[in-house]
């Protein structure tokens, strides 16, 4: 969204080379319908481009282009989100001859739009700098489409006084008419760069080719009408997909620097650990990259500048760093596989009787295909536990954790059940598969926390689900997760697919015919998080799937449901464990504890809002992410199930 980038100071770039080099740029009008195709095929609901799509595909392919309502006009939008059914007509059969007239109209509206913002951003620059001060002004913005001219020049206007506040306030002190020049010059260079998709020229002024300028357009309506599907479905560019694929797969080829762009230039903002960059030693925070391979970057985009940085594996750059002692340097380093260990399993533990209670943190579902994976990980740290002493209770932490592979989460959940299905999903045809622990061995029993939160989805759902369905496992944490309970088809993963998307092929459902879809895990003790007060999760996207349950009758008319119910689905409610049963006395402890902590007192006033004083009756804020109180009174509940439980409280 273009108007997003004028909010912002800084833009963090990892700057990775992946093995593709992004020179292809292919789309074209005829092929947009034979990629839909493909799409349409997999997706649970949504077969064709029909009435519904087309709505919603206009509505979004306005939002790619202005999603904070600051470049286009309410009357020039009002026709085009409010579809008549002529006009849905025609959009479908255009659709079928590969032609696409109303978006192509609406991109020319953009281009118009641009136009106008760039003259508009030219009076407002001149305005900002003949203002001494910004601190005292007040900012008035209205979070719907601009009626007039007028009223858009004030909100943007609105939108760059509250940057330069920001600078002023960290500075303290007036800024400068030479620092205000740098500081818009960064930010119109930053929106231009943008503006440069939309328009057929680039963030220099230069032609775009028509190939080219055809590839933008085409890339902005596969994404609309994808997006149309549900809330989950997606289609990327290349270089969004070898993001995308960095992440889910914890590796990528490269040198290891993370790149920010200031008023003066382009900066190491960090080092990625044991990346070439960090093991040449002479790369440091800090340094400004001023040049690659003997090329000057001053007037470089930073797309430029990326680009000269990619390159093959094994190959070599030079970079030519200025330190902050103003003196420069020439590094040549290495482009190599790098394998992120940030972002992956970690663990402390506390002392307790003779052994401990162990803490892990569980922040995805990853799996590089090359031996790391979330489940590896979390069997080594387990292990590691162990070599500690004897582990009387154990808190897996999937506050933060969002998701990732379905085959990871079976894994893990494997980790604390010897048998049984995890995961049931169901697809578009009927077709129902049942993922299973194969490995039939135990790495922990005993008392077991799961911390939650609403942030936690997907996969961290799957296992919050299936541990509680079992009985194995608490859920501590927000009244609810996110509520994500469908699954994905991705090309991103695949070794050089034509196309990049993610589609929405199916629901999943745990063994007590129980979907997360819409309404989440409910947590079996709340304790409320910092996401607690926030509207998060699956209810609140557009266009997400509805919420239903499965039950055996619903499994086809082929399906044995007594040997299924034996052999796969050992029950269809929470099994009543001991853990589960000793739930009513765990949560009157863990209500009086919280009643009586005054830090968790002041943690709740705080995420209602409240203004909240610290123990002194100072103003001051309490860091309430490094006490991390959520953490501690899961620890709590594990001592009470240890106390409660005797049995359990052996060497695991």
């Amino acid at each position: 969204m273009l108007t997003q980038f004028i909010r912002q100071i800084l833009f963090i770039i990892i700057l990775t080379s992946p093995a593709w080099v992004f020179s292809d740029y292919d789309l074209r009008y005829s092929s947009i319908r034979s990629n839909m195709d493909v799409i349409f095929n997999y997706h649970i609901e949504q077969k064709s481009y029909n009435p519904l799509i087309v709505k919603r595909s206009f509505k979004i392919f306005i939002e790619q282009f202005d999603g904070e309502k600051g470049y286009l006009l309410k009357g020039e939008v009002k026709n085009y989100l409010e579809l008549s059914d002529r006009d849905v007509e025609l959009a479908i059969k255009n659709y079928s001859k590969d032609k696409f007239d109303q978006y192509l109209a609406l991109t020319a509206l953009f281009e118009k739009a641009v136009e106008r913002n760039r003259k508009i951003r030219d009076q407002i620059k001149k305005e900002l700098l003949a203002q001494e001060s910004f601190l005292k002004e007040e900012i008035i913005e209205s979070s719907d489409y601009s009626k007039t001219e007028a009223e858009l020049k004030q909100k943007l206007k609105s939108r760059y006084i509250r940057i330069l506040q920001i600078k002023e306030r960290r500075s303290g002190e007036r800024l400068s008419v030479e620092k205000k020049e740098k500081v818009l010059a960064l930010l119109e260079k930053k929106i231009r760069r943008m503006e440069s998709f939309y328009l057929k020229v680039d963030e220099k002024g230069g032609p775009l080719s028509q190939e080219l300028s055809e590839h933008y357009t085409c890339l902005h309506i596969l994404k609309a009408v994808t997006k149309s599907l549900d809330s989950h479905s997606s289609y990327y560019s290349r270089e969004e997909a070898a993001e995308l694929k960095a992440a889910l797969k914890k590796q990528f080829h490269g040198i290891g620097i993370v790149l920010r762009e200031n008023e003066d230039g382009v900066y190491v903002a960090d080092l990625i650990a044991n990346s070439p960059a960090s093991l040449s030693k002479k790369v440091e925070i800090g340094d400004y990259l001023v040049g690659i391979d003997g090329i000057n970057i001053q007037e470089c985009s930073f797309d430029e500048v990326l680009s000269l940085l990619r390159g093959e594996e094994g190959s070599f750059v030079e970079l030519k760093v200025k330190k902050p002692s103003h003196q420069t340097a020439l590094v040549k380093v290495k482009r190599e596989k790098i394998v992120l260990n940030e972002d992956r399993v970690s663990y402390t533990f506390e002392p307790y009787a003779d052994g401990i209670i162990g803490k892990i943190i569980l922040p995805g579902f990853y799996d590089n295909g090359e031996g790391v994976s979330a489940e590896r990980d979390l069997r080594e740290a387990i292990k590691e536990l162990k070599s500690k002493g004897p582990i009387y209770g154990l808190v897996i932490d999937l506050r933060d954790n969002s998701g990732g592979f379905l085959t990871q989460a079976v894994k893990v959940a494997g980790l604390f059940i010897s048998k049984g299905v995890i995961v049931i999903s169901k697809y578009s045809d009927g077709e129902v598969r049942y993922m299973r622990d194969i490995d039939g061995r135990l790495y922990y029993q005993g008392p077991l926390v799961l911390l939650t939160s609403k942030a936690s989805a997907s996969a961290a759902e799957i296992v919050a689900q299936a541990l509680q369905d079992y009985g194995v496992a608490l859920v501590v944490g927000d009244e609810r997760t996110y509520g994500k309970g469908s699954m994905q088809y991705q090309t991103v993963t695949e070794d050089n697919p034509s196309v990049y998307f993610k589609v929405t092929v199916g629901r999943y459902y745990t063994i007590s015919g129980r979907s997360t879809q819409i309404e989440g895990v409910k947590a079996d003790l709340v304790v409320p998080t910092i996401y607690s007060p926030y509207n998060i999760g699956e209810k609140y996207l557009e266009y997400p799937l509805s919420h239903d349950q499965l039950n055996l009758d619903q499994l086809g008319e082929k399906v044995d449901q007594k040997i299924m119910q034996k052999k796969y689905l050992p029950t269809l409610e929470i099994k009543q464990t001991p853990w589960r049963q000793m739930l009513p006395v765990l949560a009157e402890n863990s209500k009086k504890r919280l009643s009586k902590n005054p830090d968790f007192q002041l943690f709740l006033k705080k995420i209602k809002g409240e203004e909240i004083k610290g123990k002194k009756g100072s103003a001051a804020e309490i860091d309430f992410v490094k006490l991390d109180l959520q953490m501690k009174e899961a620890v709590n509940i594990v001592k009470d199930m240890i106390i409660l439980s005797p049995q359990y409280a052996k060497k695991s």
